[in-house]
């Protein structure tokens, strides 16, 4: 009975292993991102994601086995069992939370997702030209104390921000930021 006890947890750390992949490669991001606007079946997070179903599927099996995602309900539609998901917690963190896996491979991909994400915030602008935006980048020459500092004050913007959630609002902002050293001499 031991042996079968370690196999189900090398199965689980493989599925982290792979589920880790996935948000990396922005594919489950994108779900977690997505059942931020509220608890949706696996058939609806495929039709806002343009993903067939069992990739949504895999995700999201993969999503409540790291208790990431949880399913609110389960109903009959059209005859068949369909399930509700939605988020354990509405603080998806998981871009800074990488960052110790992040080597190699693993930083390319999370930079093309993280990319990605800012890539289809600023596209939505031309979208919703009435609505609040605003696009700054600031690169400064200061040395490691002052940006802590700084970092400290940002950390406060976004929890601010995210005391303006509103669970009953129709409309998603977006705030991205990247606080990091910045070269120009890429190695």
């Amino acid at each position: 009975m031991s042996d079968m006890s370690c196999i189900y947890k090398e199965a689980l750390l493989e599925e982290k292993d792979m589920l880790l992949e996935d948000i990396l490669e922005g594919n489950a991001l994108d779900v977690l991102l997505n059942l931020l606007t509220g608890p949706k079946s696996a058939r609806e997070i495929s039709r806002d994601l343009k993903v067939p179903v069992l990739s949504i599927t895999l995700y999201l099996k993969r999503l409540l086995k790291t208790e990431l995602v949880k399913e609110e309900q389960t109903t009959v539609l059209d005859g068949k069992i369909e399930k509700i998901y939605s988020l354990v917690a509405k603080d998806v963190d998981l871009l800074n939370n990488l960052k110790n896996s992040n080597t190699g491979k693993n930083v390319d991909l999370s930079a093309e997702h993280f990319a990605s994400l800012i890539r289809k915030t600023i596209k939505n602008i031309n979208n919703y030209k009435e609505k609040t935006h605003k696009i700054k980048a600031y690169f400064i020459k200061t040395d490691d104390d002052s940006m802590k500092a700084f970092k400290t004050e940002l950390e406060a913007l976004f929890e601010k921000y995210q005391e303006l959630e509103d669970e009953n609002a129709t409309e998603t902002y977006g705030f991205i930021s990247v606080l990091a050293p910045y070269n120009t001499d890429e190695k």
